[in-house]
């Protein structure tokens, strides 16, 4: 048998890559806390013109689709009408290389369907990025934050749900013995932000939302946030009996790797989902993005994917 061919594809479009605007600074104490240790990605975040342009050519990156960075625009109207224009005139400098989701104010919902509105039609826009929950911890499964998914449904734009900067009670429960930083690091990217978006994504389904929009188109990055493996659990719990979590996952959910670089989560992944609903993201400048173009030239080599 001969071996499979190594396969590296001409074009590479990154989803979840982030930027930073005037209008929805500071970044939030999360951020900074965060980020104190390397000046380097603030400074990426603000940068939306030659520098960006010249690590994606590092990173082989074709085009990236630029967000808010979360966790600094839900609550502010007028900060993200102004980002959202901003965006779009960077865009408009790159336009090839560059597109954008929009920031939505979520805690203000008919405004942020109105918004979403403005951002699709008249920016040129291809959809929105949102926080995983509001400051105050709110979710999305009340029909409160229905207009937003509304609008995403009739414009058939996708509504990318990003983890949400830990709130303190978040942190305090993952508090134990161990130093405070290593909390910090479990209430986040080791584990609480994929746990609490995949959570979030369930009481989505639990609450109707899908029944109610049948054709929103929903994105969640990280390899499906820790969902992939629980899909069959969740219908096993017969927690609705006119809609199972798989019909969900099949019909209105699209995932990408951002900053899972791993052959076996990947594997995992295209077990359980169709294979055009799994796309690329580096989670730029947040992850290396020289590693995402590695993790493309290991997953080529791999065999598991080919051109077809």
């Amino acid at each position: 048998m001969a071996a499979p061919t190594t396969y590296l594809p001409p074009r590479l479009i990154a989803l979840e890559e982030h930027a930073l605007f005037p209008s929805l600074q500071p970044i939030s104490a999360f951020y900074n806390a965060t980020m104190s240790a390397d000046p380097s990605p603030p400074s990426k975040l603000q940068d939306i013109g030659d520098g960006r342009i010249a690590d994606m050519d590092t990173g082989h990156i074709t085009t990236q689709i630029l967000s808010t960075i979360p966790g600094i625009a839900s609550t502010d109207p007028q900060g993200c009408i102004s980002a959202n224009d901003a965006l779009a005139a960077a865009i408009a400098k790159h336009p090839t290389r560059l597109g954008g989701f929009a920031a939505l104010p979520m805690a203000h919902p008919d405004l942020a369907a109105s918004e979403l509105h403005r951002a699709v039609k008249d920016l040129g826009l291809v959809g929105a990025m949102i926080d995983n929950h509001l400051p105050n911890r709110s979710y999305y499964d009340s029909t409160t934050y229905d207009p937003v998914f509304a609008m995403a449904e009739k414009l058939d734009v996708p509504i990318y749900i990003h983890p949400a900067p830990p709130t303190d009670s978040q942190i305090q429960f993952y508090q134990g013995n161990y130093p405070p930083q290593t909390a910090l690091k479990l209430a986040a990217s080791a584990w609480g932000w994929h746990a609490d978006v995949g959570q979030h994504l369930i009481r989505l389904y639990v609450s109707g939302l899908f029944l109610r929009h049948p054709n929103l188109k929903i994105v969640i990055g990280h390899d499906g946030e820790t969902l992939p493996m629980m899909i069959d659990r969740v219908d096993d719990s017969k927690l609705r009996t006119d809609q199972t979590f798989r019909e969900v996952w099949e019909r209105n959910l699209w995932v990408t790797t951002s900053g899972f670089f791993h052959l076996r989560t990947l594997e995992m992944l295209m077990k359980v989902t169709k294979i055009e609903r799994v796309m690329f993201s580096v989670d730029y400048p947040l992850v290396d993005i020289a590693k995402g173009w590695r993790f493309v030239e290991e997953v080529a080599g791999s065999g598991i994917l080919s051109e077809r």
